[in-house]
């Protein structure tokens, strides 16, 4: 919670600072955007069935054109420490082993449709989000065996990583080329991810303008 309130204090803070300076400049199409961004992510496992709380930090990109643009986005999750899912295993006792990781990476590519100009919008995006956990291991027992261990290993493989269709919204107020923006991501739940559950990211942030996506090209007769 201190990420995304950090983020969001920024984000007061740049606006209320760069208003005067900016505020003669209110388009926002044909922009390449760069920004700053916290999140705050809902989740459960296999062996958790209450809703769980990540937080992330991260980058991301906002090309626009007249009626919408491309979002691309990086943010690192940061999990509790403890937190467990399950994977399958047919050769442990129970046919499931517990895996425990703290930190994932996600990748987000997704097309926004802005219906209106001004300098407040909201918008509306679908796309695709990669969602991997990078530091996923086994929950040991002390009773497994070597070739418990290598199937749980092979298993945890397969599952640390999924890529899934994601839908989105969001709110943006533009201040000259600053703008402040809110978005909420959805992922649908998988069977074949170590986060089972539908993914709820909710995105608070800033991005600046700092170039045109767009090159004027001039002839002379």
């Amino acid at each position: 919670m201190r990420i995304v309130s950090g983020v969001a204090l920024a984000a007061v803070l740049a606006t209320l600072t760069a208003a005067p300076a900016l505020g003669q400049d209110t388009g926002w199409q044909d922009r390449w955007y760069w920004g700053a961004q916290g999140t705050f992510f809902r989740y459960k496992t296999p062996t958790n069935a209450h809703w769980q709380t990540a937080y992330g930090v991260g980058g991301s990109w906002f090309i626009t054109k007249r009626q919408g643009g491309l979002y691309l986005a990086f943010d690192q999750m940061l999990f509790d420490e403890g937190t467990t899912s399950a994977v399958s295993n047919g050769l442990a006792p129970t046919g499931l082993t517990t895996v425990q990781f703290d930190r994932s990476q996600r990748w987000q590519a997704l097309v926004y449709a802005v219906p209106w100009s001004g300098a407040f919008q909201l918008y509306l995006g679908v796309g695709f989000e990669l969602h991997n956990v990078t530091n996923a291991d086994t929950v040991s027992t002390g009773s497994e065996t070597t070739q418990e261990i290598q199937a749980a290993l092979v298993a945890i493989e397969q599952a640390r990583s999924a890529a899934f269709l994601a839908m989105a919204g969001g709110i943006q107020l533009t201040l000259g080329r600053l703008a402040v923006y809110g978005d909420y991501h959805y992922m649908p739940a998988s069977n074949s991810f170590l986060i089972t559950s539908s993914q709820h990211a909710f995105l608070a942030g800033i991005r600046f303008a700092l170039t045109s996506s767009r090159t004027e090209v001039t002839t002379q007769d």
